[in-house]
């Protein structure tokens, strides 16, 4: 059987043999709703090169782009871009801007869908300065490019590296392939959302047949030992555990909500009712917020006891804010 996408056990002491994502893995944690998951990606290994050299043909490099495009059930799909750089020779990169693909503490979905995309970029002149300039000054930018047009960029900064993610599949196809990972029972024939590892290869692979294992340094290799070199691959991790940097999830958060406005969603709200109920729910927070500290204040002026006897009306009409502050 041949496919795209393999898995291996989350921990693995010497290598594991890959098996069809269909399957439990050995020692593997089921994602659950309401569960904690973050998804990493660990490195590609790049086989295939498109840079034309000058004089002697084709180069052994590539302008290379590596991304994720993942979304959570019907939610927005949000687009993670890992690494950017010019001239990357052939082999393994793993040395990414950020190599969280989303985080999430309270999942509250049935599936998870990754799209990974590895190309060479054509005419990487064409867009070498802005994304210097965007690695230069604000990183997270570059991590989401949705975020961009809202940053201390003017428009001929993130229009370019826009264009460059929204038109990457134009560019040479080095790996394109997405995987639905969805909480399922084995023998079911659903790719199962579980703690592990998971290979995307370029070509369609029968890795039970050609004998193929993921080492302990998160490299493919034969029963031998033998590096396996037939086509470029990447390895991505899942595991039951938060990514904790709190400033990358708002950002993430953020990312969804701009993604949402400009019409990537398909959870069948329209723009604004999503908005409409973040910024409630934010609302909600900062009432909460005022709340607990007139009421940890020592003593009030007059208008801060008629803002407290306010806010203390407002949360009794509201059932989850009074079941939250009951006991301040």
């Amino acid at each position: 059987m041949k496919l795209h996408w393999w898995g291996a056990p989350e921990k693995i002491t010497d290598k594991a043999e890959l098996r069809s994502p269909v399957e439990k893995f050995d020692g593997s944690n089921p994602i659950r709703e309401a569960g904690q998951v973050t998804v990493f990606i660990r490195g590609v290994l790049v086989l295939e090169r498109y840079d034309a050299g000058r004089f002697i043909g084709r180069k052994d490099t590539n302008d290379l782009f590596v991304a994720t495009t993942y979304q959570i059930g019907t939610e927005p799909t949000i687009t993670t871009v890992h690494y950017i750089q010019e001239n990357a020779e052939l082999g393994w990169h793993g040395d990414f801007f950020s190599n969280v693909v989303l985080s999430e503490d309270d999942f509250n979905s049935d599936h998870i869908t990754l799209r990974l995309q590895v190309y060479d970029l054509d005419r990487y002149d064409k867009y070498k300065r802005v994304v210097e300039k965007v690695l230069k000054e604000f990183n997270v930018g570059l991590i989401f490019p949705a975020l961009l047009p809202y940053m201390a960029f003017g428009v001929e900064i993130s229009k370019p590296i826009l264009d460059i993610v929204n038109t990457i599949d134009t560019h040479d196809r080095i790996i394109d392939e997405r995987i639905r990972l969805a909480i399922a029972e084995p023998e079911t024939g659903q790719k199962i959302l579980q703690t592990g590892h998971f290979v995307c290869f370029r070509d369609r692979i029968d890795a039970e047949s050609e004998g193929l294992c993921l080492d302990k340094n998160l490299r493919v290799v034969y029963e031998s030992g033998e590096e396996f070199d037939g086509c470029s691959y990447a390895v991505y991790t899942i595991t039951d555990e938060v990514y904790t940097d709190y400033r990358w999830k708002i950002d993430q958060k953020v990312a969804k909500l701009i993604s949402e406005l400009n019409g990537k969603g398909n959870s069948g709200e329209a723009a604004i009712h999503f908005l409409r109920k973040t910024i409630e729910a934010y609302t909600k927070y900062r009432k909460a917020e005022r709340y607990v500290e007139l009421k940890s204040k020592s003593e009030l002026t007059e208008e801060e006891k008629k803002l407290l006897d306010r806010l203390e009306n407002e949360i009794m009409e509201d059932d989850v804010l009074k079941k939250l502050l009951s006991g301040v």
